[in-house]
């Protein structure tokens, strides 16, 4: 629901801190304020983060202190940030002073350890010595010269050399000699190994500094949490003693705003979004389909407002597509024993991305053992138990019942086939719904009609099987009454609905070839599932003569690493193609755009009474 809230100018601060502390309304739009306070916030909260980011996160923070110890204190954390970002910046300084003196070690290697004063020592006396490293040309040129000149080196076409002058530099000699340091060979081997032991301790340091990395990032969620708090204090809009603000809150949540702002004397209105309105989604499922839930968070998707929750819908099909694709009880069997030791290793509490891998897991072996494959072996598939499990119409080696004739992998296209027309149909359904009991819903029942004609005409056109005469007029008749009602809205004619459906012919016409692909594309978890089962197959096979004598290392290795790239392969086909339709051919039916803003109210998110979690 949408709510507006009309306060003192007053207590504002006060009020803000009572709705902060109920935790309900979600702001309608960032309100950006202004101030000193508030500029001193932003400014800790860019020390906080530049800091934050020259930690390294691998390094396993140090156990908790008290939360009241004093060293929790914001201002001791500001001052860990600016030592950590001091400490960082000695670090950076020293890399290049290092870099620099290897230059200048590098130089001077091939002369050999010298004074470089003694020179300036003997250019006083009006000997001057030059050292070079440049072509032979230029050894040659400043010895035709006059200069005394002598080789100390070569590297290719490079001379090192030096080259005495007793009567005056030339120009040519002063541009191309090189430029000495004022540390001679020894000296500058002595300052770089103690600029890297400072280097080592500087690092040292900032990995021991990172260990308390927790206690910067929760002193930053607090100043995060302020400036939130400092930015609508001071930039809510005021007029005439008044500030106001507006939001959204569940249904189920509005007791307590109410009571509060009874409690208050705030003026406060509740209402319904206005069609210009963003609101937040808040999706709120039980524990048996918030499984699902990781694989939205993993796509970084949610249903705006007004879109459909597909949460269970999405389960369903996709624990069925996920068993297709994966294909193998074998492979079942070792997601789930996967799932049972992460479930293990937290102590038997159970996270939501376990809970539906050891149901996509469940799905795998029951998959897999009706259609007979046990990590894609005909021997395991032959066994009186495992061949008692499978259904013959749909066996992956249809040879071990010898006394059935049909096509395994026909009845398995169809099978794909009818799923897909079964999640298509759910879709129209659900539309059909929706807009029930406008006219416009009869579009939505045309289509689904529609829908059903092109199933037919995809089994014939694939599989071979004839269309029966009844499809061709689902597929007119669906068309029909698509254009006839699709357009109708209840500020417009019958009969102008009827004419813009009827102009938009042509993009119907590009939606009816979408719907064929679309039911088309189901195919994939047959093709996908059957790709998995061969490799698995071939693998088997080339393994197989090794397993005996002294070669059986190596077909135990041939067997693991083939099934392990297999099982890698399936679970990402699984991604690619199990998710798609899911996310493209069903959800795109629906018309979904995947627009949702994520519900965060105004709240207390950590508390200002402790500072920190450990140092």
């Amino acid at each position: 629901m949408k709510i507006s809230l009309v306060l003192l100018n007053k207590d504002a601060r006060i009020a803000l801190r009572k709705l902060r502390d109920e935790g309900v309304l979600h702001l309608e739009s960032e309100v950006h304020g202004s101030g000193e306070d508030l500029e001193t916030l932003l400014e800790m909260r860019a020390r906080m983060v530049l800091a934050l980011g020259k930690l390294d996160s691998s390094v396993k923070p140090k156990p908790a202190r008290a939360p009241h110890d004093s060293s929790h204190s914001r201002k001791s954390v500001l001052t860990l940030a600016e030592e950590i970002i001091s400490t960082e910046e000695q670090i950076r300084n020293l890399h290049e002073e290092i870099g620099k003196i290897t230059e200048q070690i590098n130089l001077l290697k091939p002369f050999g350890d010298f004074e470089p004063s003694d020179l300036d020592y003997l250019g006083a006396s009006r000997i001057d010595v030059r050292l070079f490293r440049d072509e032979i040309g230029l050894a040659r040129s400043l010895g035709d010269e006059g200069a005394v000149v002598f080789q100390l080196g070569k590297k290719g076409k490079q001379l090192s050399f030096a080259a005495i002058f007793f009567d005056g530099v030339p120009e040519l000699a002063i541009e191309r000699s090189i430029k000495l340091p004022k540390q001679g060979l020894n000296e500058l081997v002595s300052m770089k190994g103690e600029m890297r032991e400072r280097l080592g301790n500087l690092r040292d340091k900032l990995l021991d500094l990172s260990r308390i990395r927790p206690v910067v990032e929760q002193s930053l969620s607090r100043i995060e949490q302020d400036i939130e708090f400092e930015s609508l204090a001071t930039g809510m809009p005021d007029e005439g003693g008044l500030r106001w603000l507006r939001g959204f809150a569940p249904i189920n949540r509005l007791q307590g705003i109410r009571a509060l702002s009874s409690a208050e004397n705030w003026g406060i209105l509740i209402q319904e979004p206005d069609l210009e309105d963003q609101p937040p989604t808040l999706i709120e499922n039980g524990p048996k389909i918030r499984i699902i839930k990781p694989v939205f968070d993993f796509l970084e998707t949610l249903p705006g407002y007004r879109e459909y929750d597909i949460s269970a819908y999405f389960l369903v099909y996709f624990c069925i597509f996920f068993a297709m694709i994966i294909g193998d009880a074998g492979y079942g069997i070792i997601f789930l024993l996967a799932a049972l030791v992460l479930r293990r290793l937290r102590g038997g509490r159970e996270l939501d991305a376990v809970k539906l891998l050891i149901v996509l897991s469940i799905c795998t072996v029951l998959w897999g053992a009706v259609t007979g494959n046990w990590f894609g072996s005909k021997s395991l598939a032959g066994l009186g138990f495992f061949r008692m499990l499978t259904i013959p119409a749909i066996a992956v080696y249809p040879d071990i019942f010898p006394e059935f004739e049909a096509d395994p992998q026909q009845k398995i296209m169809m099978l794909c086939f009818l799923l897909g027309l079964s999640q298509l149909t759910l879709a129209n359904v659900l539309n059909l719904i929706r807009d029930f009991p406008k006219l416009r819903s009869l579009g939505q029942f045309g289509w689904m009609v529609f829908i059903g004609g092109l199933y037919f005409l995809v089994l014939q056109l694939v599989i071979g099987i004839s269309m029966p005469r009844f499809a061709v007029y689902m597929i007119a008749g669906g068309i029909f009454l698509f254009l006839l009602f699709e357009k109708q809205s209840g500020d417009i004619g019958f009969f102008r609905g009827v004419l813009r459906g009827f102009s938009g012919a042509f993009t119907t016409f590009l939606s009816a070839i979408s719907g064929f692909s679309n039911i088309v594309s189901y195919i994939r978890l047959f093709a996908v599932g059957m790709a998995s089962f061969y490799i698995a197959s071939s693998f088997n096979n080339l393994a197989s003569p090794l397993l005996r004598g002294f070669l059986l290392p190596i077909g135990i290795v041939i067997i693991a690493v083939g099934h392990g790239l297999n099982l890698i392969m399936a679970a990402l086909s699984v991604v690619v193609h199990g998710i798609r339709l899911n996310m493209l051919e069903f959800a795109g039916q629906l018309g979904m755009e995947w627009t949702g803003v994520v519900y965060s109210p105004f709240r207390v998110k950590i508390s200002n009474e402790n500072e920190g979690a450990s140092l």
